[in-house]
């Protein structure tokens, strides 16, 4: 018999219906108190999806409302940290209508309004961003105290037209003049935290406000979200056990399993590396060493990049090295591919060296999860068959390679090469890597 172990937090992205569900919280309040800590602060923080960024900014709402009863236990609660309410507005991007910069004008009154609705407060229908700075001002007036403000997914109108330039254009113009009041606003904010997959030149969040600090890639904060290793030890005991005896392995074998599939991404210099937390959760509910978290949204704006650009893919297996200020800010007329890889989380930082006085990052594979996804992803695309029929001839290419049967696996492979596209090939370069 195992002993009583909480339950597994999937899906649940409230910090309140989490601790009051008794399910697992992997306690990151001694990283969010260092944030806390300097009193004002207006951070962005950059995170591939599903790493837990709607649970930070859930917590982050908790700690500013004072609802110190559900920390009991965690490392804040016993901290210095000194307990008041502020004001807080909260707008997660990603649940808002952005077919069009129409709809997401709309959407906008309608997130503000709520905001303004849960405090008893009656705004005018204006623009958006004219009534998000009424109920700013307006919550000042309430509490006699300065509001707090978290963003949650702030490019996801962006994001959602990356393959159609003129909408992502249109919706980020739209962001600009709302975002841009937290700047016009500054002396009324307290707190101000933003989190997002990209960075995006001219959304102003970047040049509005000039007092925003981005943590993505800092030391301090690298294991914020995701588990370390001694982490995923300790909040999950029961779990690994459970999954070692399914799998018939010892303790350190499946820890070794684990680390192979899904450990391995980094956000800064330090060396610390982190599991993706959503699979490691999936990988202990389904006890399956499977791709969960590429099943969850498969990138196809990701694999429309990777087909119109030149880089070589065979790279990836390697080293990918890019300057620093290269991965830092792009923006939707010009999308980058290996920067918008390492923001999805398909690359992550391996090495970090200077050339003269420029930091150097090297990029590779998280982990084979996610190597295994793209790469599958990309076989299916370029070989335009679906991935039933390419698993069952793989299959067969790996049996004959096996039984040793080499003139099956000539035959086979030669099937395979003749329905590859012509036109994937460009004329003037028939070269090995296009074989």
């Amino acid at each position: 018999m195992h002993s009583e172990r909480k339950k597994l937090p999937i899906g649940i992205q409230s910090f309140e219906q989490l601790i009051r569900e008794g399910a697992v919280y992997v306690d990151k309040t001694k990283n969010i108190y260092e944030i806390l800590k300097p009193g004002f602060g207006a951070y962005f923080l950059s995170r591939p999806r599903r790493f837990g960024k709607s649970l930070l900014v859930s917590t982050l709402e908790a700690i500013f409302k004072n609802k110190r009863h559900l920390f009991k236990g965690l490392w804040l609660d016993s901290s210095d940290y000194v307990w008041e309410e502020f004001p807080v507005i909260k707008i997660d991007m990603s649940s808002v209508s952005k077919k069009t910069n129409v709809t997401l004008n709309q959407a906008l009154k309608e997130a503000v309004n709520d905001n303004a609705l849960r405090e008893g407060i009656t705004l005018e229908d204006k623009e958006p961003e004219r009534m998000f700075q009424l109920l700013i001002h307006a919550l000042v007036k309430k509490y006699n105290q300065q509001v707090v403000i978290l963003i949650d997914e702030y490019d996801d109108p962006i994001l959602k037209h990356i393959n159609d330039p003129e909408m992502a254009g249109k919706n980020r113009e739209v962001l600009q003049d709302f975002y841009k009041i937290m700047k016009s606003e500054s002396g009324s904010l307290r707190f101000v935290f933003l989190t997002g997959v990209s960075k995006f030149a001219k959304t102003s969040i970047f040049s509005g406000l000039n007092n925003l600090l981005n943590i993505s890639m800092s030391d301090k904060y690298a294991t914020l979200l995701g588990y370390t290793q001694e982490e995923l030890e300790s909040y999950f005991p029961e779990y690994i056990s459970e999954l070692a005896e399914s799998h018939s392995l010892s303790i350190d074998e499946i820890l070794n399993k684990i680390k192979f599939w899904y450990n391995g991404y980094r956000f800064s210099k330090a060396e610390n590396k982190v599991y993706n937390p959503f699979s490691s959760l999936l990988l202990f509910e389904t006890k399956e060493f499977v791709n969960h978290w590429f099943v969850t949204g498969t990138p196809t704006f990701l694999i429309e990049l990777i087909k119109r650009s030149s880089v070589d893919l065979q790279s990836f297996e390697d080293l990918i090295e890019i300057p620093e200020y290269n991965l830092n800010v792009y923006d939707v007329e010009s999308l980058p591919l290996i920067p918008i890889m390492f923001d999805a989380g398909y690359l992550t930082l391996v090495k970090q060296s200077l050339m003269g006085n420029d930091i150097i990052y090297g990029l590779s594979y998280p982990n084979y999860e996610v190597k295994n996804s793209l790469v599958s992803g990309l076989l299916n695309e370029f070989s335009e068959k679906d991935s039933g029929s390419i698993s069952s001839e793989l299959l067969q290419i790996s049996r004959s390679i096996i039984n040793n049967d080499l003139e099956k696996f000539f035959s086979l492979l030669k099937s395979y090469f003749a329905s590859i596209p012509y036109d994937l090939i460009p004329k003037k370069e028939l070269n090995e890597k296009y074989f």
